[in-house]
């Protein structure tokens, strides 16, 4: 039997004012819409639909003995989220009962382990560009990157902190993280030729690089936090492609609608561009600062109408299912999103689900796709 899910919509800065109503067929918002999470934590505000009568999905859960230990979410962003990092489970351990040995609330704003899971996660675009960033580029990228920056104009400065970082990564984060005064310049200098530039002028990689700077810059006026963007891979998914963030891995989401599955924690560790608690010190212990040729970007397999993303380190998988796929039997508990068009589910009878909908399905229902232009994210645990 399948049960329809219904959380919240949360209205964080960032968000899109509309964009979550809009994709889910909901009377339409002028709040900035950020993100809806479905899944088993506490802060995701969802319910299960029991025949009437709604219960808290994770007392659900609990109490029915059903398993399902991932936390789905839609997200649209507007505005550029902070620089961030997550926890292996074991630094997620550690950080927790360091915080409640330190007596420090649950809800205060000086909390960084919220938890004791890691938070591996997988964003899959669903606009049809979602731009962000992860991880550190290679020191040839960034000599190739500084070299076309400088000849359209980049300040001294921003060269003289790159080579910095190369002498000392974890110092010069430290000095990002920390605001240290010396940057103020750098910042200023670096936003105002930012503001300056005509796209027209610069090749397209160069012009690519630019925009995306310059949304986080008119995003966070100066946050030294921008100078993370120079050292990292810029990442432009269109849509259906997909970015797998481990733990350690520095990143941070820019742009665009996407849909993300991740273990249920809310485990957040900051270093820049947020108005949130910034914990520079956990920051450091914990990111990855190694350089690698590319993000880790994950490809779907199967045919058009089914296809997996799937084997990209993480216990779980998502399928997304179109039109003219046949019948697909669910074998493990999964919450399913219905994007576009309709689906119907049989078990011991039939129910239907439309554009927006959001339903959890056990094992032996069945879904099924009519003719016309239905998409439905199926989202599970790989465990067995």
């Amino acid at each position: 039997m399948a049960f329809r899910l219904i959380s919240e919509i949360k209205n964080y800065d960032w968000g899109v004012p509309g964009e979550l109503s809009r994709i889910l067929g909901r009377t339409f918002s002028d709040q900035p819409e950020a993100e809806i999470w479905w899944g088993r934590h506490p802060l995701a505000q969802c319910m299960l639909d029991d025949v009437g009568k709604l219960e808290d999905f994770s007392d659900w859960l609990n109490h029915s003995d059903t398993d399902f230990p991932l936390l789905v979410k839609l997200l649209a962003a507007g505005k550029p989220l902070s620089i961030q990092v997550h926890p292996t489970a074991e630094q997620a351990r550690e950080g927790f009962h360091r915080e409640e040995h330190a007596g420090v609330p649950h809800d205060s704003r000086e909390r960084s382990y919220k938890d004791t899971s890691a938070k591996p996660e997988l964003l899959i675009a669903l606009s049809q560009e979602f731009l962000g960033l992860a991880g550190f580029v290679t020191e040839e990228v960034v000599t190739q990157r500084l070299g076309r920056w400088v000849n359209a104009g980049a300040p001294d400065s921003l060269a003289t902190f790159i080579e910095q970082f190369a002498q000392n990564a974890r110092g010069s984060l430290r000095h990002i993280g920390h605001g240290n005064p010396g940057l103020t310049d750098t910042v200023g200098e670096l936003s105002q030729w930012l503001s300056s530039l005509e796209f027209g002028t610069l090749d397209e990689l160069t012009s690519q690089e630019i925009y995306l700077m310059r949304l986080i810059s008119e995003a966070h006026p100066g946050d030294p936090g921008i100078l993370f963007a120079p050292l990292m891979h810029h990442v432009s998914l269109k849509r259906g492609e997909a970015l797998f963030v481990p733990a350690g891995t520095v990143h941070a989401y820019v742009q665009g609608v996407g849909l993300e599955v991740m273990l249920p924690s809310d485990n957040v560790i900051r270093a820049g561009l947020t108005t949130k608690h910034v914990d520079v010190d956990a920051f450091l212990d914990i990111a990855d600062f190694s350089r690698s040729r590319n993000p880790h970007l994950v490809n779907p397999t199967g045919e058009t109408s089914r296809l997996s993303y799937r084997d990209f380190g993480a216990d779980f998988r998502v399928l997304v299912l179109r039109s003219r796929t046949p019948d697909f039997t669910v074998h493990i508990p999964s919450v399913c999103f219905v994007e576009q068009g309709e689906v119907a589910v049989r078990s011991q009878s039939v129910q239907q689900f439309t554009k927006g909908e959001t339903f959890f399905s056990l094992p032996s229902d069945v879904i099924s796709l009519p003719e016309g232009d239905t998409t439905i994210w199926v989202v599970s645990s790989e465990r067995p």
